[in-house]
């Protein structure tokens, strides 16, 4: 795993939070997936979310109002958490493109029927699909999601035309009979894909398909163009140097996106990674290889790459076996099966977010069948402690690099009461 700064600077820096004097400010910016939900609902989430972590670790945080004005492409807030012998300033950040999402969603469902499944098909007929069977069955199952219910869609729609051509064959010529009973079949399989489909999240992931395809051949310039922000984005508070560490984290497809951000900073300034300011990677419910397997994924096997070996950038990959949508036990740039912490693959480690450690049983046997939820809960507080902590990564008073390290993560590193053990008296 890369280094991100010089063995003097990461000293000072761990002796800072070990004492408990005042503790370098930490940037989260967090690029999300294909999600429509907007940055009100995200930061009333985000409080909500982050009140659970501090009960659940005995901790204090607050968490701010919004600071931006709600129309540029990042979205902002800052947080103070703090235990009895420490304390954290955390700068927390969203890269916006909910906004594109949107406008895919609001197309009409004709479109998006056409549009989906024209890449869908596309993925199967050139064996990317196959691939994906192979490197992680679940996340196959998972593809062929959205065939299986249009088909059941299509049957029940067959279903009640031929019902309905039957009740009035009696009555009417049989052209006409035909002719209602195809308007019913439409009519009802368009029914069950406005709702349930949208329940079901299957426009989501239609929608999905559709701009991972494009994506995959830069015909998205408007995406295109919105990392060229974020990328600046980056570039700038890396240049500011006024954190002691920066966390970027990716879910889901927002993890292949993070990856195009990151090789155009890497344009922009080859060495800015290295600098004095530790920079992280957290990849977590990743599908890289969703776009990374497919025969025309250079320029994302590049990026993947490129990042993997750039000097200063600690990049950790969390996967979950409960996660029906990320590529588990599959490393993402070498793109082979693999075990977790096994580093001579390289960037990224692969670590275990194991979710039956994170949830109690109960709500574990409740969200079984909530495929998207179990998704978004590498984004969630936990209801127990556990290796993997996503509220701990972002607000707690230690550094990712050590947390990713350590086999336990946060665990045996702080007391009932929420101080931490390894301060001084």
């Amino acid at each position: 795993m890369n280094e991100a700064a010089p063995a003097s600077a990461e000293s000072a820096v761990e002796g800072q939070q070990s004492t408990g004097e005042a503790t370098p400010r930490r940037l989260v910016l967090f690029l999300p997936g294909h999600d429509p939900t907007d940055m009100d609902y995200h930061h009333g989430r985000f409080a909500f979310q982050a009140q659970r972590f501090a009960q659940l670790w005995s901790f204090g945080v607050e968490v701010s109002d919004r600071l931006d004005d709600g129309t540029a492409h990042l979205a902002r807030w800052d947080v103070r958490s703090h235990g009895p012998n420490w304390r954290q300033e955390t700068e927390y950040g969203i890269l916006r493109w909910e906004d594109i999402v949107v406008e895919l969603d609001d197309r009409p469902n004709h479109v998006r029927l056409w549009r989906g499944f024209a890449a869908l098909f596309e993925f199967l007929i050139n064996g990317t699909a196959g691939r994906y069977v192979k490197a992680s069955p679940r996340y196959g199952g998972f593809f062929f999601f959205p065939f299986v219910i249009i088909a059941l869609f299509a049957a029940l729609g067959a279903l009640a035309g031929g019902i309905a051509a039957a009740l009035a064959a009696p009555f009417v010529p049989t052209i006409a009979a035909v002719l209602l009973g195809a308007l019913v079949a439409a009519g009802v399989f368009m029914g069950l894909f406005h709702q349930p489909g949208r329940r079901w999240r299957l426009h989501q992931a239609l929608d999905d398909w559709d701009v991972a395809r494009q994506y995959l051949r830069a015909e998205v310039a408007i995406l295109d163009q919105r990392l060229d922000r974020f990328a600046d984005i980056v570039t700038e508070k890396l240049r500011a140097g006024s954190y002691g560490e920066i966390l970027l984290v990716g879910h889901s497809l927002g993890a292949t996106l993070m990856l195009g951000v990151l090789d155009r900073v890497l344009d922009r300034e080859p060495s800015l990674a290295a600098g004095p300011v530790r920079l992280n990677l957290l990849t977590c419910g990743a599908t890289i290889p969703k776009l990374a397997l497919h025969p025309e994924g250079e320029r994302i096997r590049r990026q993947a790459a490129r990042v993997a070996a750039a000097q200063g950038i600690h990049w950790v990959e969390y996967q979950a076996r409960h996660d029906a949508i990320n590529f588990y036990k599959f490393h993402p740039v070498a793109l082979t099966r693999s075990e977790f912490d096994r580093e001579s693959l390289g960037a990224p480690v692969l670590r275990n977010a194991n979710i039956k450690t994170m949830l109690t049983p109960e709500k574990l046997r409740k969200l079984r069948w909530s495929t998207m939820r179990i998704h978004y809960q590498f984004m969630l507080a936990n209801e127990r402690p556990a290796a993997y902590d996503y509220f701990m990564f972002a607000l707690g008073p230690i550094r990712f690099s050590n947390l990713t390290y350590s086999p336990d993560g946060p665990i045996g590193h702080f007391a009932p009461d929420g101080s931490r053990r390894d301060a001084p008296n």
